[in-house]
């Protein structure tokens, strides 16, 4: 009957979440998690309880959840849907994943109810509370599409995994699928899958007074982080894992100022403001070994002002004892260099005059040089002119030579033509003889 209830409930908080529906669950919500046990509020709580009595066997049963579980089936429906939406949309041109949740966000609810075997609505097993989020992964890659698959396969899966982080962000702010009906969907999966009660509490008793005092103890009830600062509520269960890790737990200096510090400004006080971390002697350099830390430096630099000036002063004579050792050195390093330099000047002083006479005897030469071939080449150019005006003269002659060869070419070719015309008449007149 509790099951029947659970998945009658489901769809219809799918199919309508009316304003009326929220705020009567809203509060019943409300009076169920009553555990201060004030006189005023417990009276107020038994009137109530007694005013339900006609709901059945509920009305003396506990109902508190496991928030961290329950906030766990919360993202793990958002992220699922987000998915889907994106892997339905993929390689469509007008694809709109935003549009596709309200129908994946109902389709995967009636799949978690119990439609997971291919069977009617409500007719499969649900399970338990280990199978619910493998049932959620199961149903997300169910909507994986073939384009889908192309697409990421091409390069594409960076794009649909920033698709996805947007789009679970925005559903996050119950755009789509409102906050208040995701969490109340959440809480009922995990009531109908929990079937071991690991994460939610069902103690029935026979009176509101032993509900009451159940429900100041139960394991599962709502709790509010007790350190300054933290507005964490979390069920009761989990209180010590989160005291453990709560930024806003004062926790004694692990260094023993005596000071209590956040958690998470801790490591900032351990290094720069715990009084106790440790600190050098500002004359450690001179040779004050002394051991202390930021707390005490101070005294111990007031009250140690006598060794640290006696460390001062033996400093001062280290410092002037090498000062005379360094120019003692100095001094007889100077000798040195003066003794090897008067060694050396005198051939060196030789040598140098020697080569500046074999330089200006070698620049008397280059003067000499240099007039001889200035006198050679004067005698070259007086050469050259006599040369060219003796070839002159020779292409005079020749050209004088060749127009006395053109004269007698001629003469000879005027002989030749008298003597071929006298002997055309010699064999003329030999001819009329014969005649």
């Amino acid at each position: 009957a509790s099951k029947k209830r659970q998945v009658a409930l489901l769809r219809a908080m799918m199919a309508s979440a009316s304003a009326e529906s929220v705020r009567a669950r809203e509060a019943r919500d409300e009076t169920e998690k009553d555990e201060n046990g004030h006189p005023e509020e417990h009276v107020a709580f038994l009137e109530k309880w007694n005013q339900g009595k006609t709901r059945g066997a509920s009305a003396c049963r506990c109902s508190f959840v496991c928030l961290g579980s329950s906030a766990n089936v919360s993202r793990a429906l958002l992220s699922a849907t987000a998915k889907a939406a994106v892997y339905q949309s993929a390689g469509k041109i007008f694809g709109d994943a935003r549009s596709a949740v309200p129908t994946l966000s109902a389709e995967l609810v009636g799949h978690l109810v119990g439609d997971k075997g291919g069977l009617r609505d409500g007719t499969g097993s649900a399970g338990v509370l280990s199978d619910l989020h493998k049932h959620i992964e199961a149903w997300c890659e169910s909507k994986k599409t073939w384009t889908g698959g192309l697409s990421e396969s091409f390069g594409g899966a960076k794009a649909q995994s920033e698709a996805v982080d947007v789009l679970t962000k925005s559903l996050s702010k119950g755009e789509g699928w409102l906050v208040a009906d995701r969490e109340r969907t959440a809480l009922e999966l995990l009531l109908l899958y929990d079937k071991n009660q690991l994460a939610h509490c069902e103690e029935t008793y026979e009176t509101g007074e032993e509900l009451l005092r159940h429900k100041c103890v139960c394991s599962f009830r709502p709790t509010q982080c007790e350190n300054a600062g933290c507005v964490e509520v979390f069920s009761a269960n989990v209180a010590g894992g989160h005291d453990a890790h709560c930024p806003h737990k004062m926790l004694p200096c692990p260094q023993g100022c005596g000071e209590s510090v956040k958690r998470s400004g801790l490591p900032i006080h351990i290094e720069t403001e715990c009084a106790r971390r440790p600190a050098e002697c500002p004359f450690k350099n001179l040779g004050c070994d002394a051991r202390c830390d930021a707390g005490t430096l101070e005294r111990h630099v007031r009250e140690e002002t006598h060794a640290h000036l006696a460390l001062v002063a033996a400093s001062l004579r280290g410092i002037v004892y090498d000062a005379a050792t360094r120019d003692a050195k100095t001094a007889a390093l100077s000798l040195a260099v003066a003794d090897v330099v008067g060694r050396i000047a005198g051939p060196v002083t030789r040598q140098m005059d020697g080569l500046e006479l074999a330089a200006e005897s070698a620049e008397k030469t280059a003067l000499t040089a240099v007039a001889a071939a200035k006198k050679t080449e004067k005698e070259h150019d007086a050469l050259f002119a006599g040369v060219a005006k003796a070839i002159a003269n020779l292409e005079a002659e020749s050209k004088a030579q060749k127009k006395a060869i053109a004269a007698v070419v001629v003469s000879v070719e005027k002989l030749t033509k008298c003597t071929k015309a006298h002997e055309d008449a010699v064999k003329a007149m030999a001819a009329a003889a014969a005649k």
